[in-house]
C-alpha cells in the first residue's frame, strides 16, 4: 500500500488509464446539497490565495496488466468531479461560458474524461456501475434525447450546468480552481485485500463526528502557538462541560443563536455557515462558545444556583429536557446579565414544568416543544424590548403571554382539556421519563421529606403497582360487579389505580384487602400515594373515581393554569409555519408568507405557492426540474389547464385545494433539503377582514 498528497487532476491525467466502480460499490448518490457544498468550497477557493483544498482520499487498486484502478473508496466525488468538468465543457461548447485558452476544452476533454486512445469501443475514463454509466455517457457525448432525468447523475450535471453558466467566471478560472483540489491518492499493492481494506473504510469507528470536524475547522487554519491557546483554554474546557459529546451542544448552541434547528447530522456545515456568515474571528468564537457550554453544563447537571432552583431543575430533568437546552441557555445567560431575582427564576422554571406537564396529561406531541424551546427566549425579549421605559412587563408575565397564545401542536392545556384528559390518561403507557416525572411529583408534590422516586424506580428498588392487578382474579371480578370488563379498561393504567411499592412481586394479583392488610402493604405504606387508600375498604369503581378526584386535585394544584395581565402593544398577526403539523390551514386567509426570513405580502394561497416554487427554482433548479421530469410532489413538463407555469417546460398543479398546495410544499421542501421551519405564513384576522369590508 502506498499514498501521497497529490492534486485531484493528476490523478485524473494519464493515457491507458480507467477508473472502474466496482460492482459491490452502490449507486452514486451525492445530493444536491453535496454538490452545492463543494461549488461553495471551490468559490470561496477562487476568491482567496489559498494553494489547495483538501477533498478526501481516494483508495483504489490496479487491474493487473493494466494501468485501470478499481475505486474502493471516493467514487462519489471522483464522479462528482468528473459531472463538473462535463458541465464545463458542454458549456463551453454551447458559448455559454467564456475561455481565454481556445484549446481548453480539447484538454479537458481528452486528458480528463475520456482515453482516445482505449482499445475499448467505450472510450470514457470513468466507469460507473450500469445505471449510472448510461447516464453519465449521455451527458458526456450530449445525447440529449437520452438523458436520464431520474438518475441523481443528470441531475447533479444539470445543477453544475446552471452554476456555471450564471457564475460569471471564465472556463480557465474554474479549472485552475478545480486544480486545487487536493486528495491523498492511496494505491494498494497486489497483495492488498481490496475486500478488507473496503470492509474496514466503511466501517462506522472511522467517521470524524461533527464536534471533530467543527474542532478541525475552527483550529486547523491558525498558527500553531495560536491552535494551542485556543484549544487549552476554549475547546478542551467545552468538552468537559459537555461530558465529551460537544456536537449536541453545538446543535442547541446553533439553536439559541439562529432560531431554528439543525439535524445533527449536519451539524458541521450548518456552525460553517453560521461562522462565515457571522464573520466572527475564532477566538471571539469560541469564547462564546465556551461561555454558553459553562451554562450547558449547569442545566445538565442542575447546579444553576440554590438549592430551590437546582430542585425545580432537576424535576424537570427527568423529562427529556435537552429539547429545552436552547431556552435554558439563553434565560440563564439572560438572567445572570440583568440580575433577574431567583423568585422570577423560579417562577420561570415553574412555568415551563406546569406547560409539560399538562401536555404530558392530554397526550400532546412533545416533538412540537422543540421548535417552541428554539425561539421561546427570542419570543419573550422581542415584547419585553418593545415596550416603553414606563411599561417594561416582567419577564415572567411576557412567558406566561407567548405560552398561553400558543395554538394546535404548541398549545397550553386550559383547565378543563386537563381535566378530562386526568380522567382517562394511561400513565402506565406513557414512556418512561414522563411516567416517572409525573408519580415523583404527584408522590412528594412540595414537601421538604421525599422520596427519591426517580432514582428508586430507575434502579428497581421500587416498583409501580396496579391497585387494581392486571389479571383479575374470580374475587376480583365478583368485588367489581357486573361492570367489571368496562372498569377494568376504563381504569387499569390510569392514575387512579396506580401506587408505588417496594413489595410488588408479593402483592401478585391478591384481593384489595389483602393486599391492604398484609406485611408491608398499603395499610404500612410510607408512600403518600398510598395515604387514601389505607382507609379503604374494597376497591370498586366508586373508590376508583374518589381517587380519581383526589389525584386531579393534586395535579391541578401542582400545576395551575397560569394567568397574565400582559398585553402588546401591537395587535398580532396570527402565524404558522409549513412543519406545523396539526395546523389546520384550509379555510385561513394567507396576507403573507416568510420564506428564509424574508416577508412577502400575498392575497391568495395561489399566489403564494407559485410565488415560493419560483424561489425555490432559483435555489435548487436541478432538483425542480428532477421533481418535473418524474411528475412528483405536484409538478411536471405537461401543460394542463389546472398547472401554472414556472419556468419553459417546468409547471406546477395551482388549481387545487388549500391542503393540496401544503402537500406540495412539504413534498418539494423535503426533497430539496431545505426546512419546513424556513416557511412561515401569516394570516389575516376576522378584525381586519371587517375593517377592509
Amino acid at each position: 500500500m502506498k499514498g501521497d498528497a497529490q492534486p485531484l487532476i493528476k490523478f485524473f491525467d494519464g493515457s491507458d488509464k480507467r477508473f472502474i466502480i466496482p460492482l459491490y460499490q452502490r449507486n452514486y448518490d451525492w445530493k444536491e446539497e453535496n454538490c452545492e457544498q463543494l461549488f461553495q468550497d471551490l468559490m470561496k477557493l477562487h476568491n482567496s490565495n489559498r494553494r489547495s483544498h483538501f477533498f478526501g482520499s481516494i483508495v483504489s487498486s490496479i487491474q493487473s496488466g493494466t494501468e485501470d484502478r478499481f475505486i474502493i473508496d471516493g467514487q462519489q466525488r471522483i464522479t462528482t468531479v468528473s459531472l463538473l468538468l462535463i458541465a464545463m465543457v458542454n458549456a463551453k461548447k454551447e458559448g455559454l461560458i467564456e475561455a481565454t485558452d481556445a484549446k481548453l476544452v480539447e484538454k479537458i476533454f481528452k486528458r480528463y474524461l475520456v482515453d482516445e486512445y482505449q482499445e475499448d469501443e467505450r472510450k470514457v475514463k470513468l466507469k460507473p456501475i450500469k445505471k449510472d454509466m448510461q447516464a453519465f455517457d449521455a451527458l458526456l457525448y450530449k445525447q440529449k434525447d437520452q438523458y436520464i432525468k431520474e438518475s441523481n447523475v443528470t441531475r447533479n450535471y444539470d445543477f453544475f450546468y446552471n452554476k456555471i453558466t450564471s457564475i460569471g467566471l471564465t472556463l480557465d478560472e474554474l479549472f485552475e480552481t478545480i486544480k486545487k483540489l487536493e486528495v491523498i491518492n492511496i494505491r494498494l499493492d497486489e497483495d492488498d485485500d481490496p475486500q478488507l481494506i473496503f470492509e474496514s473504510l466503511n466501517s462506522t469507528g472511522l467517521d470524524l463526528s461533527e464536534a471533530d470536524k467543527i474542532r478541525n475547522y475552527l483550529l486547523m487554519s491558525l498558527a500553531p502557538a495560536e491552535q494551542d491557546d485556543l484549544y487549552t483554554r476554549f475547546w478542551n474546557p467545552i468538552e468537559e462541560f459537555t461530558k465529551y459529546d460537544p456536537s449536541s451542544f453545538v446543535r442547541d448552541y446553533l439553536t439559541m443563536k439562529q432560531g431554528k434547528i439543525g439535524r445533527i447530522d449536519k451539524i458541521y456545515f450548518i456552525f460553517k455557515e453560521y461562522a462565515e456568515t457571522a464573520d466572527i474571528d475564532r477566538a471571539t468564537l469560541l469564547e462564546d462558545m465556551h461561555h454558553y457550554a459553562k451554562i450547558y453544563s449547569q442545566v445538565d447537571n442542575a447546579e444553576v444556583g440554590t438549592a430551590k432552583l437546582n430542585r425545580k431543575l432537576n424535576q424537570l430533568r427527568t423529562l427529556d429536557s435537552t429539547i429545552a437546552y436552547p431556552f435554558f441557555m439563553a434565560f440563564f445567560d439572560y438572567a445572570t446579565k440583568v440580575g433577574l431575582a431567583e423568585t422570577e427564576i423560579y417562577q420561570v422554571l415553574d412555568v415551563i414544568e406546569a406547560y409539560w406537564a399538562r401536555r404530558i396529561i392530554c397526550n400532546l406531541p412533545s416533538n412540537a416543544l422543540n421548535k417552541v424551546f428554539a425561539t421561546l427566549h427570542r419570543d419573550v425579549l422581542n415584547h419585553v424590548n418593545r415596550s416603553s421605559d414606563e411599561t417594561t412587563p416582567s419577564y415572567i408575565d411576557v412567558l406566561k403571554y407567548v405560552l398561553l397564545k400558543k395554538g394546535h401542536s404548541s398549545v397550553f392545556p386550559s383547565d378543563e382539556e386537563v381535566k378530562g384528559d386526568f380522567k382517562t390518561r394511561q400513565v402506565y403507557k406513557m414512556p418512561v421519563n414522563a411516567r416517572m416525572f409525573i408519580l415523583e411529583r404527584m408522590e412528594n408534590q412540595d414537601n421538604n421529606e421525599r422520596h427519591d422516586v426517580v432514582k428508586e424506580l430507575t434502579e428497581k428498588n421500587i416498583t409501580i403497582e396496579h391497585i387494581m392487578p392486571q389479571t383479575l382474579s374470580d374475587k376480583w371480578k365478583t368485588a367489581l360487579g357486573d361492570d367489571w370488563e368496562r372498569i377494568h379498561e376504563q381504569y387499569l393504567h390510569t392514575m387512579a389505580n396506580l401506587t408505588l411499592t417496594g413489595y410488588n412481586s408479593q402483592y401478585s394479583n391478591l384481593t384489595f384487602i389483602e393486599k391492604r392488610d398484609m406485611e408491608k402493604g398499603f395499610k404500612d405504606s410510607a408512600f403518600r400515594l398510598n395515604n387514601s387508600v389505607k382507609s379503604c375498604e374494597q376497591w370498586t369503581e366508586t373508590e376508583l373515581k374518589a381517587r380519581q378526584k383526589e389525584l386531579q386535585n393534586v395535579f391541578m394544584r401542582l400545576w395551575p393554569m397560569p394567568t397574565t395581565s400582559f398585553e402588546p402593544l401591537n395587535r398580532e398577526a396570527e402565524s404558522a409555519s409549513l412543519d406545523d403539523e396539526d395546523y389546520e390551514f384550509t379555510g385561513k386567509k394567507l396576507q403573507a408568507y416568510i420564506l428564509h426570513g424574508v416577508r412577502y405580502t400575498v392575497n391568495t394561497w395561489k399566489e403564494m405557492l407559485i410565488q415560493v416554487c419560483g424561489h425555490i427554482l432559483i435555489e435548487k433548479r436541478s432538483t425542480i426540474e428532477w421533481l418535473c421530469a418524474n411528475e412528483k410532489c405536484g409538478f411536471s413538463t405537461t401543460q394542463d389547464g389546472w398547472k401554472r407555469e414556472l419556468a419553459p417546460g417546468k409547471y406546477v398543479w395551482t388549481d387545487n385545494s388549500t391542503a393540496s398546495k401544503i402537500n406540495i410544499l412539504h413534498g418539494m421542501f423535503e426533497e430539496c433539503n431545505i426546512p419546513a421551519s424556513e416557511l412561515v405564513f401569516e394570516f389575516r384576522s376576522e378584525q381586519e377582514e371587517e375593517e377592509e369590508k
